[in-house]
């Protein structure tokens, strides 16, 4: 698996064919299968979704740090000026679409063996998920030298899609597929942080760790550079309260409040807040090129019911490794077949490999593959003879 929570990054292709000629499975994962209804049922809802699309390619761009991008949705066929007919796609879609899918079920198997299942609440919590992580994505997006390609943003006016104005646009079938995993990978990763994904697993582990919890109120001060940071430092250190000194930063200065593990995930992990005394200014913290002076003003006790959606976050980051070792540790004895047309299964690579394209020999009309310019010249040679005129 190449990530534990993938979202769809990738279309399905269709597959224009007779019924007798085409098997009901595209592929099989250790005894549950793929169908190919259910790859033309992707094919159709996403095809149709512009929306959806830009939130594939800028997931896509965003996760690989602009070095990857998808494969174009439709490949050579009928069906695109809206005549009814199914489209096809590029192979490339096909494998990478089964790729995912087959790594969704794999997760699901292990879910399944651990007896993980999930709650309607559970459910309700992962919608909620999946449409901010979509919404954070479409704005994120926005920041990227590709800010102005309607591929990735869909947008003209600047303004970033919300991921319930995307997810409005696919079937509420479609959704609820992806909710369902989602909430079962969470699931999964509660579990296996070693304490359980029911609320009153989450509470407990809650009042057993209260302290990390906090509502902090904080100070901050954002500086160019480290020897900035080390002067502003030393301000505080000869008196000189830090909310004036934060004031002065390249930004900062007014206080706000917010849950620890909240303001902690904005910073490195090497930041340590949560052992940082109160009223203590923390050393300069190096964030993406900038230096960062931290001061908690405060910290209060939080409400559970306040803290729960953000316990179960961070018992699920407790949990991604294991869970990302377990997935590991099950693709390497699945039992993985794919139909030959829309791949191959490598194994010890745990991916589905395109098909390879036929020998020029092997295609029975090649100049179907030529420039249309090209092929209707020749058409046109073979067809009638010098000098000759239709009529």
């Amino acid at each position: 698996m190449k990530r534990l929570l993938v979202l769809l990054i990738v279309l399905v292709g269709g597959v224009a064919a007779a019924a007798l000629a085409v098997p009901t499975n595209a592929a099989n994962v250790n005894g549950s299968t793929i169908s190919q209804a259910s790859l033309n049922s992707d094919l159709h809802a996403i095809s149709g979704s512009a929306s959806y699309q830009c939130y594939l390619n800028s997931q896509a761009y965003l996760s690989s740090s602009g070095e990857q991008e998808l494969p174009p949705v439709s490949g050579a066929g009928k069906g695109q000026d809206g005549s009814g007919d199914q489209p096809t796609a590029t192979s490339a879609f096909v494998a990478t679409y089964l790729d995912t899918e087959v790594g969704h079920q794999i997760v699901l198997d292990v879910a399944d063996q651990r007896h993980v299942t999930v709650t309607p609440a559970q459910l309700a919590d992962a919608r909620t998920d999946l449409s901010a992580q979509i919404s954070q994505v479409m704005s994120e997006i926005l920041q990227e030298p590709v800010a102005q390609d309607v591929r990735y943003t869909c947008s003209l006016t600047g303004q970033p899609l919300t991921g319930d104005q995307v997810l409005s646009t696919m079937p509420s079938s479609f959704v609820d597929q992806q909710v369902q995993f989602v909430a079962t990978a969470s699931a999964l990763q509660e579990d296996l942080a070693g304490v359980g994904s029911s609320p009153a697993d989450l509470e407990g582990y809650f009042q057993r760790h209260l302290a990390e919890f906090d509502t902090a109120c904080w100070t901050v001060g954002v500086y160019s550079s480290q020897s900035d940071a080390q002067a502003a430092a030393a301000e505080v250190a000869a008196g000189t309260p830090f909310s004036q000194v934060a004031a002065k930063a390249t930004q900062g200065g007014p206080q706000t409040c917010e849950l620890l593990p909240i303001i902690a995930s904005e910073l490195p992990s090497t930041a340590k807040l949560a052992s940082l005394p109160t009223g203590t200014v923390s050393a300069p913290i190096g964030v993406n090129g900038s230096y960062v002076l931290v001061q908690i003003t405060s910290r209060t006790p939080t409400a559970y019911s306040k803290a729960a959606p953000i316990v179960a976050e961070v018992v699920q980051q407790a949990g991604a490794k294991a869970t990302q070792a377990a997935i590991t540790a099950k693709e390497r004895h699945s039992s993985v077949t794919v139909d030959p047309r829309y791949g191959v299964w490598l194994p010890e690579q745990a991916t589905v490999f395109p098909p390879l394209a036929p020998a020029s020999s092997d295609v029975l009309n090649a100049s179907a593959n030529e420039p249309a310019t090209a092929s209707a010249s020749a058409s046109a040679s073979a067809s009638a003879p010098a000098g000759a005129t239709g009529g």
